[in-house]
């Protein structure tokens, strides 16, 4: 598209570098992220397309940064669904496009919650283990007890079933933070989403609340960009109760829940939550210095951001 911009304009030394650092780790089994588990979190955002972007953007810096995970011997951690052309679907072809011949290891695990388990048949799940891709699926939480799983649940409308499937997805992201090393976090929708938080927002906060490494990726908006304000100091309109709440449903669905979940359904509770994570302080976890992590918050360079995080989590990898 001739009017998109550019997100790879880095000097060609630095990509090169880069490039020949990983392809050199590849060729010497060299893989300093062997064994580690990195979850990403990814999605869609409103805001990508009065940024200049679009779904494309975000799709090729998922697969760059995907692709350097894997080629260092990482193994990625997504909770996503089945639909075409979805994260899952393009993590679940790389991961095939880049197995090591011999290599026994899953290079992807995808986590599925109820519903979404529903749509891993055995002939699903024979496909995904062909491509070495592990389908993770977390069982309805007991705490819930007997529900009928054939039933067409309604969460845009039945406060119930709207609670049924938050309480699955809280549960999922909580196992993966707790089975995750770090996690790097981009992009992300804020409104019309399924679970108590956006989906990216919840996976952060949970990953913080671990005590776990996060790389947070702001260029492309999104609910990772409205993390950053606030661990910047500012309060995003999306990021509040008022913005959230704006229908009697949705007063209704945290009226519901009050007392009923163990996660504080309040954005000002959130707020005050991802204050206290300063940058001085995810920069003591993730090895990128406060001046890094802050360029990594604004920049939309495919190769600048790949170059951070890699140094951030080789870093890490020295240091331990």
């Amino acid at each position: 598209m001739e009017n998109e911009k550019n997100i790879s304009g880095i000097s060609e030394n630095l990509s090169e570098s880069i490039k020949e650092e990983s392809l050199a780790n590849d060729k010497k089994e060299v893989k300093f992220l062997s064994h580690k588990k990195i979850a990403i979190s990814v999605s869609e955002c409103e805001e990508l397309e009065q940024l200049g972007f679009s779904d494309h953007h975000l799709k090729d810096i998922s697969i760059e940064i995907a692709r350097y995970l894997m080629v260092n011997g990482a193994t990625m951690l997504y909770g996503g669904d089945m639909r075409n052309g979805g994260y899952t679907e393009i993590f679940r072809d790389l991961s095939h496009q880049y197995r090591h011949l011999g290599d026994k290891e899953f290079r992807f695990i995808n986590y599925f919650p109820f519903p979404n388990s529903k749509a891993i048949t055995m002939d699903v799940k024979a496909d995904f283990m062909s491509k070495q891709v592990y389908p993770e699926i977390i069982n309805i939480p007991s705490h819930l007890g007997k529900i009928d799983s054939e039933k067409k649940y309604e969460p845009f409308k039945d406060v119930q079933d709207r609670f049924i499937f938050s309480e699955c997805f809280t549960d999922m992201r909580t196992k993966m933070a707790q089975n995750s090393d770090m996690r790097i976090v981009l992009g992300g929708k804020q409104k019309n989403f399924l679970g108590y938080y956006p989906g990216i927002v919840e996976e952060a906060y949970q990953t913080l609340k671990a005590n776990k490494p996060i790389y947070l990726i702001g260029g492309f908006g999104g609910a990772a960009k409205s993390i950053i304000k606030i661990i910047q100091g500012d309060i995003p309109a999306q990021m509040t109760n008022d913005f959230q709440f704006d229908t009697d449903f949705l007063k209704e669905f945290k009226s519901y829940v009050s007392g009923k979940s163990t996660i504080k359904l309040d954005y000002e509770y959130l707020e005050g939550f991802f204050k206290t994570n300063t940058v001085e302080a995810i920069s003591r976890q993730n090895g990128l210095s406060v001046e890094e992590n802050l360029i990594l918050f604004e920049s939309t360079n495919i190769h600048e951001i790949v170059f951070l995080i890699m140094k951030g989590l080789k870093n890490i990898s020295n240091d331990r």
